[in-house]
């Protein structure tokens, strides 16, 4: 006996199998590809009322603790470890297993050019559930690999990210750091190729 959930799997599968077989390299190809990019800043979860949150798609600041938080919003957040490392965490680890719709893995290029970074990897990435994050850097350049739910269909996208300056925004109190960043996103899934042209 099939079960209503069981049908409903079958179908997406099938969708996605129909999909993938009208362009087995990429079937989003409809979409234009398309790199948005610009500069912004985010501070330490820890400092309240300052933007913590970060999300390419709509290109804007998350304000996380402050305002009601959307599951469907936010890539990354800029948190600390116990030891005081300033991190780049993904979004989905603020919330319980399984609620946000957008899921993030972030891999460290090292303190490579802004402008060598043409197109990022396509594996390599954290989990997209490990809450200890990864490392901030100065001049270190970071690429994102992004899924984000809609409906039966969930495509992945790419970007990269320069931290051009890590402060501290309150003199004396750790908790009140930030990074500034140039960031560039690539709009048509599963195209790896992030240059600003």
């Amino acid at each position: 006996m099939v079960t209503m959930a069981g049908m409903k799997l079958v179908l997406a599968t099938l969708a996605a199998l129909t999909l993938a077989a009208c362009d087995e390299e990429n079937p989003f190809q409809n979409t234009s590809p398309q790199v948005v990019s610009g500069e912004s800043q985010v501070w330490e979860l820890g400092l309240p009322a300052f933007p913590s949150g970060w999300d390419f798609f709509s290109g804007t600041r998350i304000f996380v603790g402050t305002d009601e938080i959307s599951s469907g919003s936010g890539v990354f957040i800029l948190d600390s470890r116990i030891d005081g490392t300033l991190v780049f965490r993904p979004f989905s680890t603020l919330f319980p297993s399984g609620v946000s719709v957008t899921r993030t893995g972030i891999q460290d290029l090292g303190a490579v050019s802004w402008e060598s970074v043409e197109d990022v990897p396509g594996d390599g990435y954290s989990d997209v559930n490990d809450s200890t994050g990864v490392a901030v850097l100065p001049g270190h350049v970071y690429a994102f690999r992004i899924s984000r739910q809609q409906g039966t269909i969930v495509p992945i996208n790419f970007a990269k990210l320069q931290v051009i300056e890590v402060g501290t925004e309150v003199p004396g109190q750790p908790g009140s750091r930030f990074a500034r960043f140039r960031w560039a996103y690539q709009v048509q899934p599963l195209n790896q190729h992030v240059a600003v042209e």
